[in-house]
C-alpha cells in the first residue's frame, strides 16, 4: 500500500484527468466487419475491387468504379451464447448496419465520371453481457481496506492540497468505514461479477471519387463518427471477519461515454496492365479525433460506515448464474464527469484484386495500425489542450500493433446469382501479460474508471453469402461468424493477499444481414 501512496504523492500538482486505457481501446478499436452484405460476405476484401458502397471506408477510390446511381440498405441480427463452469456470455441484438446512396456524373475525355456518395455504416457493436461466478479467491475488500487505512492515516497529506477528495476510490474506501475494522484477510468465497455493455460506434461518411481513363481511380472520404457506449459492472463477494462473521461486499460501476469524432481517408486504385482486370490499391486513413464526455457512477456497499449503520447487500442466489442488483446506500456513491479528447492511430491498407471473365472475382487486403500511439488530451479552461503524458506512456507500453488480413472470393454460376466467401485475421492489441492498475499511472488516480479488464485473443472472422440480381434491383445475404476469446479479471490483485486467476470467456458471435439495393 505504501507504493500506492508514493504514486499519489508524486501526482500532486499534476494533471489529474486520466482515462482507463482498456476502455479507450474498446471505443476506438474497430476489429469487426460491418457493411453491405456483399462486402461482409467477401470478408471486406474489396478495397481494390471497388464498386460497392461499403468501400467508402476501406478504399474511397473504389466508388469511382460505379458508373450509375445507386442506393442500398442493410439490416440484420447478431447473437452470442457461451456457458462454462465460471463464466457465461449471451445476448441477441437487432442491427441496422448500413444505408447509403451514390450519384454518378458522367464526363467527357479521360475523366469518365465523378461520383458523390453518402453512407452510414456501423463500425463497432458494444452489445454483450458477461456473468462470472466464483472468479477467484482474491478479495477486493482486502485491497480496499488497505486503501482506507492509507487514506485515513494520511488525510492531511492527501487532502491538504484540495477541498475535494483526491481519488474516487480513496473517497469510497474512507467512507466505507473499513479503515477502523480489524478484518481477517481470508479468501473471498464466493464472488462473482456481472458486466453488461450496450451501444455502438457509427460512421457517417461523405465521399468524392473519380475514374480516369478506366485505369486510375481516386477518392476522398470525410468520416464523422458517433460514440454511444454504456457499461455497467457489478462485483460481489462474501468474506469472513476475525470473529467468523460473514460479510457481504459489493461494488458497482456504471460508465457512459458519448461524443463525436472525424477523420479523412484517401484512396487510390490502379490497373497496372491496360489489358488486364488486375488492380492494386492503397488507402491512408488519418487518426480519428474524438471529443468525448465521460460519466462514471460508482457505488460501494459494505457492512460498515461512520455512523455504524449496516449497509447489507441483497443477494438472490436463484436462479443460478444470475443475481439481482444490490440495495445501495447513496451516501457511498460517487459520480465523475470528464471531457477529454481521444486520438486513434493512423491506419494504412494495401489491397489487390481481379476478376476472371464475368464469373469469378477475388480480393486480398492488409491493414496496419499501432494502437500504442493512441493519445489523450484534456481541454483547458484557458484555451488549448493538455496532453496526458503519463497515460501515453502506459498506453505505449500496454498495447501492441494490430495487423489485419482480409480475403474474399465471389463466384457466379449464372449472371444473376453470386456465391461468396471471406476470411479475416485480426491480431490482438493486448498480450496475456497486459493488465490495468488504477494506481499504475500517476494521473489516473482521480478517475479510476473501472476495476475489471479483459485481455482479448486474436480475432478470426469467417463469412459466407449469396446475391441475386434482377435488372436494376439486387438483394444480398451474408452470414458472419466472429471468433474471439478473452481472459477476464474482476480487478488487479497486485495489492491483494491472493493472486488473481483469469476467467476464460468466449465472445464469439454469429450474425446474419440482408441488403436490398437499386442501381439505375
Amino acid at each position: 500500500m505504501k507504493k500506492i501512496l508514493v504514486f499519489l504523492l508524486s501526482a500532486l500538482g499534476l494533471n489529474a484527468n486520466a482515462q482507463d486505457p482498456y476502455l479507450n481501446n474498446t471505443i476506438i478499436n474497430t476489429s469487426d466487419l460491418f457493411g453491405t452484405s456483399r462486402f461482409v460476405s467477401m470478408g471486406g476484401a474489396m478495397g481494390a475491387l471497388g464498386a460497392d458502397l461499403s468501400v467508402i471506408s476501406s478504399n474511397p477510390a473504389g466508388l469511382g468504379m460505379i458508373r450509375k446511381n445507386e442506393m442500398s440498405l442493410t439490416a440484420g441480427a447478431s447473437w452470442l451464447g457461451y456457458n462454462s463452469a465460471k463464466g457465461s456470455a449471451s445476448g441477441t441484438f437487432a442491427q441496422f448496419n448500413q444505408i447509403g446512396a451514390l450519384a454518378s456524373f458522367q464526363c467527357s475525355g479521360k475523366v469518365s465520371n465523378i461520383n458523390l456518395a453518402f453512407n452510414y455504416q456501423k463500425k463497432a457493436d458494444f452489445n454483450n453481457s458477461f456473468f462470472g461466478e466464483t472468479l477467484t479467491a482474491a478479495s477486493w475488500a482486502d485491497q480496499l481496506k488497505g486503501l482506507a487505512d492509507e487514506a485515513y492515516e494520511n488525510r492531511d497529506i492527501l487532502y491538504g492540497h484540495s477541498d475535494t477528495y483526491f481519488s474516487t476510490l480513496y473517497y469510497l474506501a474512507e467512507t466505507s468505514g473499513l479503515y477502523d475494522e480489524e478484518i481477517e484477510k481470508t479468501p473471498a468465497d464466493p464472488n462473482s461479477t456481472l458486466s453488461v455493455s450496450r451501444g455502438s460506434l457509427d460512421a457517417y461518411e461523405f465521399n468524392v471519387s473519380t475514374n480516369i481513363d478506366n485505369r486510375y481511380f481516386f477518392g476522398l472520404t470525410l468520416g464523422l463518427d458517433d460514440v454511444d457506449f454504456l457499461r455497467t459492472t457489478d462485483y460481489w463477494e462474501q468474506r469472513t471477519d476475525k470473529s467468523g462473521n460473514i460479510q457481504d461486499f459489493g461494488y458497482a460501476n456504471e460508465q457512459r461515454i458519448t461524443g463525436t469524432g472525424f477523420n479523412f481517408k484517401f484512396g487510390a486504385i490502379v490497373r497496372p496492365f491496360a489489358n488486364s482486370p488486375f488492380r492494386v490499391g492503397v488507402t491512408v486513413e488519418t487518426p480519428t479525433w474524438y471529443r468525448l464526455k465521460y460519466v462514471d457512477d460508482q457505488y460501494l456497499t459494505t457492512k460498515y460506515s461512520w455512523d455504524d449503520k449496516e449497509k447489507v447487500a441483497v443477494y438472490d442466489p436463484a436462479p443460478k448464474s444470475y443475481y439481482k442488483h444490490y440495495v445501495y446506500d447513496l451516501s457511498n456513491s460517487y459520480i465523475n464527469y470528464l471531457e477529454y479528447l481521444l486520438t486513434s492511430p493512423w491506419k494504412f491498407r494495401a489491397q489487390m484484386g481481379s476478376t476472371i471473365s464475368t464469373c469469378f472475382a477475388w480480393g486480398v487486403e492488409y491493414e496496419f495500425a499501432s494502437y500504442s500511439c493512441t493519445s489523450t488530451r484534456y481541454p483547458s479552461e484557458y484555451g488549448g489542450t493538455t496532453l496526458d503524458l503519463d497515460l501515453s506512456d502506459v498506453t505505449a507500453t500496454m498495447f501492441l500493433p494490430q495487423h489485419t488480413l482480409r480475403a474474399g472470393l465471389e463466384f457466379k454460376p449464372v449472371s444473376s446469382l453470386a456465391l461468396r466467401a471471406g476470411y479475416n485475421y485480426i491480431s490482438s492489441t493486448t498480450s496475456p501479460d497486459s493488465y490495468w492498475d488504477p494506481y499504475y499511472c500517476n494521473s489516473s488516480v482521480s478517475y479510476p474508471t473501472g476495476l475489471d479488464y479483459m485481455n482479448l485473443s486474436d480475432t478470426h472472422i469467417v463469412t459466407f453469402g449469396l446475391g441475386y440480381r434482377y435488372k436494376m434491383l439486387y438483394a444480398d445475404l451474408a452470414y458472419k461468424y466472429r471468433i474471439q476469446k478473452g481472459d477476464y479479471y474482476a480487478f488487479n490483485s497486485y495489492y491483494s493477499n491472493v493472486p488473481m486467476a483469469p476467467v476464460p470467456v468466449d465472445l464469439s458471435t454469429h450474425s446474419i444481414t440482408a441488403t436490398i439495393g437499386v442501381r439505375f
